[in-house]
């Protein structure tokens, strides 16, 4: 008996002991899942967050970085087409929705070849007013170098088309699967909106020149202006934000030593913001700065809907906003938007007047003379020929004094040349004995 109750007495411990170090051990495997479920998330979380911005950012470029002018033949004529009803470059993008790029390779590279595509009477032309890369056309890296295009040459058939770079006379050929264009071919066919053109060949493209005297019509729209308050809380935050004010009309919002934003004073009739944000910045290819500018427009929360990739100097990048395809300038000559990505910061230079509602058209129009005509203004006020980079016609924005918040949109020439964009009436201002001698000390010292 006393054998027996020995024997119960070590099995009920050894019982104990085995139900507690099961007890011990769920708890531990419990914390272990809870803790790999919580690092597992942290992990995943900002992976998510990254392609949510990256399909954001996706998003807006596609509406950025479209070409902004079309073309075609009609009997042997060149013609810019436009219709308000069927836009035809976003026509172009909504058809490219779902495409698929079999290849891309180097079609030619020679000027005789070059012309003959500007002149084949069979494509529909869509053309960026800057070269963009493309990898950003593709959406994704098809081309290791990242070669650069400014035209599209949309043939007669549905499984290519090939892009063309004006500056190095180089066609690429696109091959497609999924492709169909037939109604940007119908619409581009029934385009109510027809202005004889030819092309030019200037500095570094082939420019459209107006060959006839015409009447451009004059736009009018209500504005919608933002405080500094609305562009402090987007671009800086709401906490810890100091501000100073200078004796020359500027005050500066200053999240700490490294981001600022500089304002006109309310009182001024100036609307040019300026923002700057110091960090080391890596080398960009086009391609990369292009998608990383579209974060800082986006950022400003400016409307975003007639806003389009427009010119890259140096380093910046600028966006203005199209009406009825021609580009809108402020303040005579200045973009909507300007990203500028140096060795050491970012800037955001920025109007924050938005164009908000069109005016019906009330029958005004301004009569402009041919590009050729410009171009001998500009020739004969002393502006050197190998310097005339664009010659185009664009809106420049005048106050309308019967409304606060009105503006017109004065159709007018405008030149970018010796890197710099200014009306016809600027540049015929200009000292060009000055400026020709300074562009000549520059290009002897190989800047």
């Amino acid at each position: 008996m006393i054998g027996m109750k020995s024997k119960f007495k070590l099995g009920d411990a050894l019982l104990l002991i085995g139900t507690l170090a099961v007890f011990i051990l769920s708890i531990v495997l419990w914390i272990f899942i809870m803790t790999n479920d919580q690092y597992f998330n942290h992990i995943s979380q900002p992976n998510r967050v990254t392609e949510q911005a990256k399909n954001r950012r996706g998003r807006i470029a596609s509406n950025l970085y479209i070409p902004t002018n079309s073309y075609g033949f009609r009997d042997g004529q060149l013609y810019r087409l436009y219709d308000s009803k069927k836009n035809l470059p976003l026509e172009f993008i909504k058809e490219m929705k779902g495409v698929k790029f079999r290849s891309i390779r180097k079609s030619s590279t020679g000027k005789k070849e070059y012309e003959e595509m500007l002149h084949d009477e069979d494509c529909v032309q869509l053309s960026f007013p800057k070269e963009v890369s493309v990898n950003l056309f593709t959406k994704k890296k098809v081309r290791e170098n990242d070669e650069r295009f400014r035209r599209i040459f949309v043939t007669s058939s549905n499984d290519y088309l090939y892009l063309g770079n004006d500056k190095t006379n180089t066609i690429y050929r696109v091959n497609l699967i999924k492709a169909d264009f037939t109604k940007l071919r119908d619409y581009a066919g029934r385009a109510r909106g027809k202005i004889p053109v030819e092309f030019v060949r200037l500095k570094n493209c082939y420019e459209v020149f107006f060959t006839k005297q015409d009447h451009w019509r004059i736009y009018s729209y209500l504005t919608n202006t933002q405080t500094d308050s609305y562009f402090v809380s987007r671009l800086l935050g709401t906490t810890s934000v100091t501000t100073s004010s200078n004796k020359k009309g500027w005050t500066t919002y200053s999240l700490n030593y490294y981001t600022n934003l500089r304002v006109p004073k309310a009182k001024s009739d100036r609307h040019d913001f300026h923002y700057t944000r110091f960090e080391k910045q890596k080398d960009l290819s086009l391609n990369e700065r292009l998608l990383e500018s579209v974060d800082f427009v986006h950022k400003l929360g400016l409307s975003e809907q007639d806003l389009r990739y427009f010119d890259t100097i140096n380093d910046s990048m600028s966006y203005v906003n199209y009406i009825e395809g021609i580009p809108v300038f402020w303040d005579e000559s200045s973009p909507q938007v300007t990203t500028t990505f140096t060795g050491d910061a970012v800037k955001v230079d920025f109007n924050n007047t938005d164009l908000q509602i069109p005016i019906p058209f009330d029958g005004q129009t301004k009569t402009l003379p041919t590009s050729a005509a410009v171009m001998q203004k500009l020739l004969n006020a002393g502006m050197k020929e190998t310097e005339i980079q664009r010659i185009i016609v664009a809106f420049r924005v005048e106050k309308d004094n019967s409304h606060d918040h009105l503006v017109n949109l004065i159709p007018g020439y405008y030149i970018k040349a010796y890197d710099q964009w200014k009306s016809l009436a600027a540049w015929e201002k200009e000292d060009f004995s000055s400026l020709n001698k300074y562009n000549e000390t520059l290009s002897k010292e190989g800047k």
